[in-house]
């Protein structure tokens, strides 16, 4: 193996410098009143009134709309958010439909909390809603879809509009909740409306500022279909620090987003992205890839073992996941065949340029 590791296996943001140099005096704004001993002696169950209006006015960047801050729960992290909404709509012994590759802690969260993955297929506009009517018709007790519609994980599809409208038409025909997760959707200038938008009745919407703003940011915001829905999870662990969002991560964000200081970072994180994937599409000579929008991956279909490629690609000194880390059921090999590669882990423009030279020779 190489001795020199080159990351391109971690889907995070890259360092803004003007997001940097505002921390600290950002978090001093917060705190530098008389009455900054207070907010840091207190939980944050659901998050503060300014909590859920900063999050109401974050996602409504996409939403289209200001949700009502009753609607609204702060989390410590997306991942939070999604234990207790897995554990109170699936439950134990419960089945979860996915994309047939997705987030890789849902594996995690099944051995936790007991449900079971059904993954349902995919092709290049993401969920297929003739496989999902098939699942839901094959198992009417299945009453909970997890989708990432906007840059998928990990194909870095965006569902089109007329798809989004087919997957809720299946939803509201067969009584299933949708948990509808937008971790990089912001980086998308003019992406196609969110499912919670269309099939609002059912949909919880969940979105974080790792992704889009800074990696160490652990908020989440989500917004539930109805004020009871959000009641009914504030009822069931609301006693439950462990989920609740920290203090002085819930001023930072709130100061990060009502400045503009948020926005701006995310307008620069999409401009980065955008010159690394281009850079990526390039030496690879895969104009496709340059062809859709981007987040912070993009996806390589391979005609051979991925696995295999990325065991070598380790061995070249090059970190990259392989599809079957995202496969919904460990025990089946993906249809899509294929590696996740993360561009902005990278520090260094010239590393990144190596590390995919060298992964363009294993891939031909």
């Amino acid at each position: 193996m190489s001795d020199r590791i080159i990351d391109l296996s971690r889907a995070v943001p890259p360092i803004v410098e003007r997001l940097e140099a505002s921390l600290a005096g950002s978090l001093a704004s917060r705190l530098n009143t008389k009455d900054a001993g207070g907010l840091l002696r207190t939980n944050r169950p659901r998050g503060t009134e300014e909590d859920r209006l900063a999050g109401a006015g974050w996602i409504s960047q996409r939403l289209g709309f200001m949700p009502a801050i009753d609607r609204m729960i702060v989390t410590n992290g997306t991942l939070n958010i999604l234990f207790l909404l897995l554990n109170h709509l699936v439950g134990r012994q419960g089945t979860l439909l996915t994309e047939e590759m997705t987030y890789p802690n849902m594996q995690a969260l099944s051995g936790i909390l007991g449900f079971k993955i059904e993954g349902i297929r995919m092709d290049r506009d993401g969920l297929d809603p003739a496989a999902l009517a098939q699942a839901c018709r094959a198992n009417p007790g299945i009453k909970v879809l997890y989708t990432i519609p906007t840059l998928q994980n990990p194909t870095a599809t965006v569902m089109p509009l007329e798809r989004r409208m087919e997957i809720c038409t299946v939803a509201r025909e067969h009584d299933v909740i949708i948990i509808e997760d937008e971790a990089q959707a912001l980086l998308l200038e003019d992406g196609p409306p969110p499912l919670s938008t269309i099939a609002p009745e059912r949909c919880w919407y969940v979105m974080g500022l790792a992704k889009t703003v800074v990696m160490g940011m652990r908020v989440a915001y989500v917004m539930a279909p109805s004020v009871e829905d959000a009641e009914a999870i504030m009822t069931r662990f609301g006693r439950m620090s462990m989920w609740f969002v920290a203090a002085l991560q819930a001023e930072l964000a709130q100061v990060l987003i009502t400045t503009g200081i948020a926005a701006e970072a995310t307008k620069e994180i999409r401009r980065i992205a955008t010159e690394r994937r281009a850079i990526v599409g390039e030496i690879l000579n895969r104009p496709a890839l340059l062809e859709r929008p981007g987040g912070l991956h993009v996806w390589i279909p391979t005609a051979t073992d991925a696995e295999e490629i990325a065991a070598a690609a380790c061995s070249a000194g090059i970190l990259i996941r392989p599809g079957i880390q995202f496969a919904a059921s460990p025990q089946a090999t993906p249809a899509m065949s294929g590696l996740r590669l993360s561009f902005c882990e990278v520090r260094q423009e010239a590393d990144l340029r190596l590390a995919v030279s060298r992964l363009a020779y294993l891939l031909r």
